[in-house]
């Protein structure tokens, strides 16, 4: 069985679609984790997670997925 690299999943998250580096932050009115990509022209948002982890996961199976489907 074949595992990922421990730094695409601990420190290499970025953006699937223009390869920002993205935060997960606790949004305060929800009291759940986003990730929004930083850079204005790119509207990639991920919301409602309830761990910083799911969000951090939910974002690298995006990117994954996202790539997958330009090859």
């Amino acid at each position: 069985m074949a595992r990922d690299p421990v730094a695409d999943r601990r420190w290499g998250w970025q953006c699937p679609r223009c390869d920002a580096d993205v935060p997960v932050t606790r949004d305060p009115d929800s009291e759940t984790f986003r990730w929004e990509c930083p850079r204005e022209a790119c509207l990639a948002v991920g919301f409602g997670f309830s761990s910083r982890r799911r969000a951090r996961l939910a974002l690298h199976r995006y990117r994954e997925r996202y790539q997958n489907v330009y090859r």
